[in-house]
């Protein structure tokens, strides 16, 4: 935990300045090298505010970054005496965010942070502030330190009286530019015939969510931030499967985080192409992955997830012609089909 006292924070890039030298302490690493935060001119205070404060960094919009990288340092926030939680924008050249949408206080409230937040647009110097440690992260940081998962084990999660113990987190209802897996409706019909609930997260509460993820015993889906979140509250003894998306690394991320929570975790590859936006190379974020039905459900029933046999004429893949030409529409241009093996 460093304390300084007139700190600058320069929000153009989220680095924080001490009589005109840059903390390296305050930047954002992701992967082992600055994202956020980097040194550069120390710029003019515009505003003073008195008082102590902590420290957040860079404020994402994104979901899961929220989750993995704004948070990261707030595990200090208890007995500390601060007055207030201090971001800088994620991306400073968007349109102005002076409070945090609903999701995200909602997030804090849960976390039993009660405090305002300030958001700076200006550079602006603070008396009295704290930098803690980042406790979580993507890369080396994704297992969370021991403090980071403590703090975590604070969150009072409601009980889940509906029952579900076996959740498909889905991705269909999301926007097309978010990426996911082609033919995913004809996979949750499939996997609803084994007894899994088809769960959408977004349409939930947080606090609906961390009920229903710490009741459920068995959680399969593609990779995406709601398993984020539900590592936030899992506990030795739940399963979860995750179905990889995207030929790429992300998935380690939430592989570490559950499995420092404790969590029996597996990875299933069945990737047959993956479908690139206009622009791209290689897999990324709102990649489309074509998956091979029959070896996916193959290494599904070798998990012993599966409740029955599944019919070899389901296991066809649907036509997905129509599917990529919506998705490409939504990313302005064709997508690119880029076989695996």
């Amino acid at each position: 935990m460093l304390r300084l006292r007139n700190v600058v924070v320069d929000p153009s890039n989220a680095a924080l300045y001490h009589h005109g030298r840059h903390v390296p302490e305050g930047a954002l690493y992701r992967n082992g090298s600055i994202y956020r935060g980097n040194a550069a001119q120390a710029p003019s205070a515009v505003n003073r505010t008195q008082g102590r404060h902590l420290w957040g960094g860079p404020l994402f919009s994104h979901f899961g970054h929220f989750l993995t990288e704004s948070l990261s340092r707030l595990w200090a926030v208890r007995d500390s005496g601060v007055q207030s939680i201090v971001f800088s924008p994620k991306d400073p050249g968007r349109k102005r965010q002076d409070r945090l949408p609903d999701h995200q206080d909602l997030l804090l409230k849960c976390l039993h942070i009660d405090l305002p937040v300030r958001i700076v647009h200006e550079p602006e110097e603070f008396e009295d502030l704290l930098i803690a440690g980042p406790g979580f992260g993507l890369g080396p940081m994704a297992a969370g330190t021991p403090e980071f998962r403590e703090f975590l084990r604070a969150i009072a999660v409601p009980s889940d009286m509906t029952g579900r113990k076996r959740l498909y987190l889905s991705r269909s209802a999301l926007p097309e530019k978010a990426g996911s897996i082609l033919a995913e409706l004809h996979l949750e019909q499939l996997l609803e015939r084994q007894g899994f609930e088809i769960y959408h997260p977004q349409q939930h509460s947080i606090t609906e969510q961390f009920a229903t993820f710490r009741a459920a015993r068995q959680i399969i889906g593609p990779d995406g931030s709601a398993f984020h979140l539900a590592g936030f509250v899992t506990d030795p003894g739940q399963s979860f499967t995750i179905i990889k998306r995207r030929s790429a690394p992300d998935h380690a991320n939430i592989v570490d985080q559950l499995v420092a929570m404790g969590a029996k975790v597996q990875v299933v590859d069945a990737i047959r192409a993956n479908w690139i936006r206009p622009g791209k190379r290689k897999a990324d974020d709102r990649s489309w992955a074509e998956l091979d039905f029959a070896d996916l459900f193959a290494r599904l029933s070798a998990l012993g997830l599966l409740s029955a046999p599944v019919d070899a004429s389901d296991l066809e893949l649907p036509p997905i012609a129509q599917e990529v030409e919506r998705i490409g529409h939504a990313n302005k241009g064709r997508m690119t089909r880029l076989a695996t093996g």
